[in-house]
């Protein structure tokens, strides 16, 4: 069996300091999507992120989460309970990625971020990346995500060109107005495969994503004006792609990608969603889930998440976060 790394994006948003030097960085400028609270909100879903990982994902050899200057409180309890080994799960600095590139830290930034996981000391060749509220709902298989070296990827094609030509005009209406432009998950999916010729991209949802990590590095190092665009916004830009986005078509390109339609996900959006959410934890035949935006939840919504979620991954979570 292959192993393969796991890195995942994690912010703590109620960190005071975070949030001192998050507001020492705001322009008034900056589009609101890409500064919004929620973004940053933490409610231990990266414990049921990794207790997902060590109850579903047998290949997993290290679990890196990326941090800036922060660690989840009760991370350590994993190895303390005996539920993994002690060098399973190592807390990554952004000191460490942005090694070379000191000068653009302090990020908040999760595509910057992402543009340079591939500076991880130790990572294994090809990893899986996943932000901090994805989880394995179900046991994986490395043929999941990589078969020979071809990475499988789920998604369906676009055309970019109706995109393209909304883009175009919101940039006009930006230089007349000077209304930021939204950086939304479509367009810098879109403009992954654009820089490299494509008049269609294949979009991808909220899925573990398995990332060729010489692939993407050599790209970016080989086009240092690109690097510079991914990595100099300390908040979400429309200028930048997504870097797994870009990766995943620079496979296609080499026909080293097995192209899959989109998965169903246990997927909480909402309130709405809610119970659907629920039904949807006990689906072997949904893989992977994810919970967004917990904070926005009221108190007895968010307490069936947290009590789902403890019967789900029971025995593998902190002692310290059950209820």
């Amino acid at each position: 069996m292959q192993n393969i790394d796991i890195v995942i994006a994690w912010v703590d948003g109620n960190d005071l300091e975070l949030k001192k030097k998050r507001h020492k960085y705001l322009t008034g400028e900056d589009a609101s999507d890409a500064v919004s609270a929620t973004r940053f909100a933490s409610n231990n879903e990266i414990y049921y992120n990794i207790a997902s990982i060590l109850k579903y994902v047998p290949f997993c050899r290290h679990i890196y989460v990326v941090a800036d200057n922060q660690r989840p409180e009760f991370i350590d309890e994993f190895a303390a309970q005996g539920l993994c080994a002690v060098d399973k799960i190592r807390v990554v600095d952004h000191q460490e990625i942005f090694r070379g590139f000191e000068e653009h830290l302090p990020t908040f930034n999760t595509r910057s971020i992402e543009s340079m996981l591939w500076n991880i000391d130790g990572l294994s060749d090809y990893f899986i990346y996943l932000n901090d509220d994805f989880f394995f709902n179900a046991p994986a298989k490395v043929e999941d995500f990589l078969k020979a070296e071809s990475l499988v990827i789920y998604g369906h094609w676009q055309n970019s060109f109706a995109l393209k030509a909304k883009l175009k005009y919101r940039q006009l209406m930006s230089r007349q107005f000077g209304k930021p432009i939204q950086p939304k998950h479509m367009i810098a999916q879109m403009l992954g495969a654009d820089i490299l010729g494509f008049n269609k991209f294949f979009e991808i949802h909220h899925y573990p994503h398995i990332v060729d990590r010489h692939a993407l590095k050599e790209y970016l190092l080989e086009h240092p004006q690109l690097l510079e665009t991914q990595i100099k916004f300390k908040f979400r830009s429309v200028e930048q792609l997504n870097p797994i986005s870009l990766m995943n078509h620079i496979k296609i390109q080499k026909q080293q990608a097995e192209l899959k339609p989109d998965l169903e996900l246990a997927y909480l959006k909402n309130q709405d969603s809610l119970n659907s959410f629920i039904q949807a934890l006990h689906n072997p035949e949904i893989k992977y889930g994810c919970i967004q935006s917990l904070d926005q939840l009221d108190s007895d919504a968010e307490q069936k998440i947290s009590t789902a979620m403890q019967e789900k991954l029971a025995g593998y979570l902190p002692h310290s976060i059950l209820v």
